[in-house]
Order: structure tokens, then C-alpha cells, then sequence
């Protein structure tokens, strides 16, 4: 309805970060805008569903590398890359738990 949404973050994957069981405010329409190294995206995985990560490159053919920042978060290589369609949004806001 106005074009935002927030989610709940589980796992540690992105912790330090994002904590685990965060909320993170998404925009849907910045989700392409500025995107640089380290921009928080949130994307439908054909394989692990709807995750929240970091941008870790976008490589020639336009596909984006997405990475976790935790030491038990999967590597770059396991996710793969995904494209433009998969991103949902960009992730504005993260409220920790308290």
C-alpha cells in the first residue's frame, strides 16, 4: 500500500550486522537505485526463499553476488548469483531486538 514493508531477520547469518530476530524496513522501489558493495538486499532465492543480504558485486553479466556476514553464513560461491527480478527490495533500517 505504500510501497514499504518490514520483515523479521532469523538466523545469524548476517550478525553482527543484522541480529538475529531483527525487524528491517525494505523499499521495494530503491530496490535497484545505488546499489553499491555492502547494500542490504532482500531477494527471493530460487533455492533458500525470501533472505536478507549484503551486495557483494554485481559481475559483468549483470548478475548480483550476494554474501552474509556471519562465519556460519554460506559462502558466495553456495548462493550463487541471482538477477534483477529476484531482488525484492533494498533494505533502509534495521531495528534490533531489545
Amino acid at each position: 500500500m505504500f510501497g514499504f514493508h518490514f520483515c523479521k531477520v532469523s538466523g545469524v547469518s548476517m550478525s553482527p550486522r543484522i541480529p538475529e530476530n531483527s525487524y528491517v524496513f525494505i523499499v521495494p522501489w530503491l530496490r535497484l537505485l545505488n546499489l553499491k558493495e555492502g547494500s542490504l538486499l532482500k531477494v527471493f532465492h530460487p533455492r533458500y526463499g525470501y533472505i536478507v543480504k549484503s551486495l557483494a558485486q554485481v559481475d559483468r553479466n549483470g548478475l548480483f553476488w550476494l554474501k552474509g556476514h556471519h562465519k556460519s553464513s554460506l559462502p558466495i560461491e553456495k548462493l550463487g548469483p541471482v538477477g534483477k527480478s529476484q531482488i525484492q527490495g533494498k533494505v533502509l533500517w534495521v531495528f534490533p531486538p531489545k
